[in-house]
């Protein structure tokens, strides 16, 4: 089973599914509906984006659902190369790998239950197509395996806020400051101010809302003091922290400022009280032969759009590291080890 996970991982690598690259992504979609056609496939497109369904059933009721994605982020090279334990390449990790081992999953094992394996084309853009599907099917229990590592229960996930903060001030002659008011400093010190309530994060074991200010615009002179500006703020935030909470807190900075929000998505908590939650971590411990470390993760998946609509939902990696880097990998041995659990999972609750 191992060798038939890795041959087919190498086969979804083999597609450069980045982005607006649509021939790559429609040459994977008919590989696996060629390739997968004795199950009930459906297609959907949201917003031009792709994502296929693969399920034992036309119900839109489920048992289980696998969620997965196959697009990754640009890179200059999509080669791929291995060695006697990990393959190398863009999209190994995040996350083509566990794509491979769902749909070995779904060839090879007896599912009785009703089941859809999800396959999206634009995570790595903002998960909409998730999010149209979780208006779509329902489960008792949703996997995706697109965070943490080597094995560990992703308990949360920080929440996304993408903000455009602008100001509108009175333009002067750079030798005459004092006839104007510079907007550019003005948002500045809006910043200065987030980091003092946010501090920023000093590593990975820092789990803290963080702020990145990611685009700063302004001015149009070289002589002169600038009367507009806007900045782009990439804010990851903890459960603890409401969007509101956030949003209210840049208002009391300066009442002057317009936000425009780009991008709000809600943090993920799992629900491990769940009886499916509890079943899923207990097979995990008995095929890994210990306990599962628990972890948060700073990222986001799209793992938010069934939680939030209280589907009991689980995230989890094999062993790998480094996604989006030029040296992503995963380990071989691990991806046998995950269908093992997920195999595990479904007998124990068939």
């Amino acid at each position: 089973m191992k060798e038939e996970i890795i041959k087919t991982l190498k086969k979804l690598l083999s597609y450069k599914t980045y982005k607006d690259n649509i021939d790559e992504f429609n040459k994977l979609f008919d590989y696996i509906k060629k390739e997968y056609k004795e199950f009930i496939i459906k297609e959907y497109t949201f917003n031009d984006k792709k994502c296929l369904v693969l399920s034992n059933t036309n119900d839109t009721n489920l048992d289980y659902i696998f969620c997965t994605h196959v697009d990754v982020v640009y890179a200059d090279n999509y080669d791929f190369y291995e060695d006697k334990d990990n393959i190398y390449g863009r999209g190994t990790i995040d996350m083509k790998c566990s794509v491979a081992v769902c749909l070995n999953v779904i060839k090879n094992i007896k599912i009785s239950k009703k089941f859809a394996l999800f396959i999206t084309s634009d995570e790595e853009i903002d998960g909409n197509c998730s999010n149209e599907l979780s208006k779509i099917y329902t489960a008792k229990f949703v996997f995706v395996p697109d965070g943490g590592k080597d094995f560990q229960l992703v308990v949360e996930e920080k929440g996304q806020l993408q903000l455009e903060l602008s100001c509108k001030t009175k333009s002067a002659h750079s030798a005459q400051l004092y006839n104007g008011e510079n907007a550019i400093t003005k948002l500045f010190n809006v910043y200065n101010k987030l980091i003092e309530i946010y501090p920023l994060p000093k590593s990975s074991d820092d789990y803290v809302t963080s702020i990145n200010l990611s685009k700063m615009n302004g001015g149009v002179s070289n002589n002169q003091v600038p009367g507009y500006a806007s900045m782009i703020l990439d804010i990851r935030f903890v459960s603890k922290d409401s969007i509101n909470k956030i949003l209210n807190n840049i208002k009391k900075i300066d009442k002057d400022i317009d936000i425009n929000v780009l991008i709000e998505g809600i943090c993920f908590v799992s629900n491990i009280k769940d009886k499916y939650v509890k079943k899923f971590i207990k097979c995990s411990e008995k095929v890994l032969n210990k306990k599962l470390i628990k972890t948060y993760s700073e990222g986001t998946s799209d793992a938010i759009y069934f939680s939030s609509k209280n589907m009991p939902t689980v995230i989890m990696n094999p062993i790998g590291d480094n996604p989006h880097c030029p040296n992503e990998f995963v380990n071989k041995d691990s991806l046998l080890t995950l269908y093992k659990i997920i195999e595990e999972f479904i007998n124990a609750t068939m």
